[in-house]
């Protein structure tokens, strides 16, 4: 078996690339009107990746693969709140909707 071939994107590429994975992620969380955990979160952008098939990649390894891009992209709303580095374990929110944050505050 052969390795894969890689390939880096372009600046535009990866733009857009993270565009849409914050337009997902934004949608996801908002059906779901509130916080969404990691592990759901991963296995509906899956769904919306490959039109609901079959799963071929580990769902924890997926998700927590995003947890890391998310992270990474620095985007204004989409963010992921995780008090660990465990596998899988963390939440997705907008952090422009008050609604969708994973800790409120009674203050």
């Amino acid at each position: 078996m052969r390795p894969a071939e890689t390939w880096a994107l372009s600046p535009e590429q990866r733009r857009r690339l993270l565009g849409l994975l914050s337009e997902i992620g934004l949608g996801i969380v908002s059906e779901a009107r509130g916080p969404v955990p990691l592990l759901s979160f991963g296995r509906r952008v899956l769904e919306r990746l490959e039109g609901g098939g079959a799963q071929s990649v580990p769902l924890p390894h997926f998700a927590d693969a995003l947890k890391r891009v998310i992270r990474e992209m620095e985007d204004e709303r989409l963010r992921v709140m995780s008090p660990t580095d465990f596998l899988g374990v963390g939440y997705v929110y907008n952090a422009g909707d008050p609604e969708t944050w994973p800790i409120r505050s009674s203050r």
